[in-house]
């Protein structure tokens, strides 16, 4: 059996893998391969606590509790009643179990929640009141092995908690974090002339004031027994001790004055007044007296928004904008196919899902220093 507070585990949107990947290797983590999304290292119960605090792109962080081979429910039910539930999960404890299943025997989603929850049942001593707190577990079966997850985090990661209003077409925050790391973004001058709600202005001023994006939400490992208080306060303090009072020169623009309202709502909420710049702008101005910075942006698409027409007419205003910039980098994701077509060819592009849309992050880098 793999000890639970020896493993950990984190979870992926498809096409971030990598950038998941490097920030745990920034944070000191030896990470293997992604599999369907999970990326499994070493680590321990107040390493998940950090790294729910800390990491800008990932879903979900999760204890490892057990793994093996299962070809059968008989083999699924004995690993997980080897398991020393008792150590670690109080006896009201309310099991939630999710499953997932990829390439292997046992397939059938349901069979494999009830199968896991009677293991953990009989483990526990027989049935379970279940009137304390909830554990929700995860048990995947990828290639005819299993693994055995505890979620630490409740709500995914992208829930920072500073976006209480929704606007048209939004990125998760965890998308637009990615964003712009996949640019190169570390701080500084940082423009988005869709702003919308705010979101990648907000993700911006977070990284370059060095503020980690889960510091004032709640987890679900703050609910576990086995997460001592003490050290979740400590790590809390000394995160907000890392924190640099900076202002970096960021501006959200939107032609939409209700958008740069609600943007403004999340900045408070986010406690960055004063880091970004929110204002009524369209893109046709959209210009800069800075020599070099970064243009991320999510424009409209045409598939919730706008038509064909008006996607060429902002598009081509974007594009001239980018030749106006000549020293800064642009990362745009859209959906739209004629990008490139009107913007030129991208210096990277990557598949990536916005919500359940499929898009491309288009990269353009400078061609030369100013």
């Amino acid at each position: 059996m793999t000890e639970f507070f020896e493993n950990l585990c984190v979870t992926a949107a498809s096409g971030l893998e990598a950038v998941v990947k490097r920030e745990l290797i920034k944070s000191g983590f030896d990470p293997g391969g992604a599999v369907y999304g999970r990326i499994p290292f070493k680590g321990g119960l107040s390493d998940a606590v950090r790294l729910n605090m800390t990491l800008r792109t990932a879903n979900r962080v999760y204890l490892c509790i057990t793994r093996g081979a299962a070809v059968t429910f008989d083999e699924l039910y004995d690993l997980v009643r080897a398991v020393r539930f008792p150590d670690f999960i109080p006896d009201n404890a309310k099991i939630v179990v999710n499953a997932s299943s990829h390439k292997s025997k046992l397939f059938a989603l349901s069979a494999l929640q009830k199968v896991t929850k009677r293991a953990v049942a009989d483990a526990m001593g027989g049935r379970l009141s279940e009137t304390g707190e909830t554990y929700r577990f995860t048990v995947d079966v990828s290639d005819d092995n299993m693994t055995l997850l505890l979620d630490t985090s409740g709500d995914a990661l992208h829930k920072r908690g500073y976006r209480k209003l929704m606007g048209e077409a939004p990125l998760s925050e965890t998308l637009a974090a990615a964003l712009l790391l996949l640019t190169g973004y570390k701080g500084g001058v940082m423009i988005d002339p869709f702003c919308g709600s705010g979101t990648l202005p907000i993700e911006a001023a977070l990284i370059a004031t060095n503020t980690a994006p889960g510091l004032k939400r709640r987890f679900s490992f703050e609910n576990y027994p086995i997460f001592p208080e003490q050290i979740t306060e400590r790590i809390r303090e000394e995160l907000t001790s890392e924190i640099t009072d900076v202002k970096p020169d960021i501006a959200g623009y939107d032609i939409n004055p209700s958008a740069v309202s609600m943007a403004e709502a999340h900045l408070k909420a986010a406690g960055l007044e004063g880091k970004v710049h929110f204002q009524v702008r369209p893109v046709s101005q959209l210009r800069s007296r800075f020599k070099f910075g970064h243009v991320v942006t999510n424009p409209p698409y045409g598939v919730r928004l706008g038509k064909d027409e008006e996607l060429k007419k902002l598009y081509s205003e974007l594009a001239a904008a980018k030749k106006a910039l000549p020293g800064f980098t642009f990362g745009i994701i859209s959906a739209y196919p004629a990008v490139e077509r009107i913007m030129g060819k991208a210096d990277k592009r990557r598949k990536l899902y916005n919500a359940e849309i499929e898009t491309t992050f288009y990269s353009y880098f400078p061609e030369k220093k100013i």
